[in-house]
């Protein structure tokens, strides 16, 4: 700064012109504001490029559990007889999966087949697809040979020590997990713990992931 002060006093007194040193020196104290304004610019820019990847995460992962709780809590046997309305759980990462039958659409003849599924698994991250299948029309009982709507629900699904479903139920005052059941072994709980942590940008490592989680009561539970 006195270095600067120095050129503006040459300048006030009128002289005929200022040396190539007073040159430099003020060449550099203008290219170190500058570096540091665009060091201030970069980090403010980088700041508001993470907040709005997380938002967009963020707002990506509470829809789809939302939705998902939404047609877990109409969750309903495909046949009156008792049956559960989830038919397939499965908590490994390497296979996670949910399988269950809900009655949401009312202009439907028969229920639908709502399918939760990890897929294009990499190391650390997968996709949840969901896939919807609606009964045939000749029913009961429902038949679903249709094809099935299939689509992307999250990206950079973060594989966890959480599972991404589980079952749960209290008996005695304890809760009793389930983690797996299939036609074999029944799915008795009524409720549905989901569990998600998405990475908002898998190139940036040091980010902390969204996490969402939510415990479903099954209105049709048994």
């Amino acid at each position: 700064m006195e270095c600067g002060r120095i050129v503006l006093k040459r300048l006030c007194r009128d002289e005929s012109g200022i040396s190539l040193a007073e040159v430099m020196v003020a060449g550099a104290m203008a290219s170190i504001i500058a570096t540091a304004f665009l060091v201030v610019f970069s980090s403010f820019s980088r700041s508001v490029s993470l907040e709005e990847s997380r938002a967009a995460a963020l707002g990506e992962v509470q829809e789809a559990a939302a939705n998902l709780a939404a047609e877990l809590r109409q969750a309903a046997p495909a046949v009156d007889d008792g049956s559960p309305a989830v038919v397939l759980l499965d908590s490994d990462w390497a296979t996670a999966e949910l399988v269950f039958f809900s009655d949401r659409d009312a202009n439907a003849a028969g229920p639908e087949r709502y399918r939760y599924y990890v897929d294009a698994c990499t190391a650390s991250h997968c996709d949840l697809m969901r896939e919807l299948t609606v009964a045939d029309a000749a029913g009961p009982p429902w038949t679903f040979t249709g094809t099935p709507n299939v689509r992307r629900v999250i990206s950079n699904l973060l594989i966890s020590s959480d599972a991404l479903f589980q079952g749960a139920e209290w008996s005695t005052g304890a809760e009793v997990v389930t983690t797996t059941c299939d036609a074999t072994s029944p799915c008795s709980f009524s409720l549905v713990q989901i569990t998600l942590r998405v990475d908002p940008d898998p190139n940036i490592s040091a980010e902390a992931p969204v996490h969402v989680r939510h415990e479903v009561r099954m209105r049709n539970a048994n």
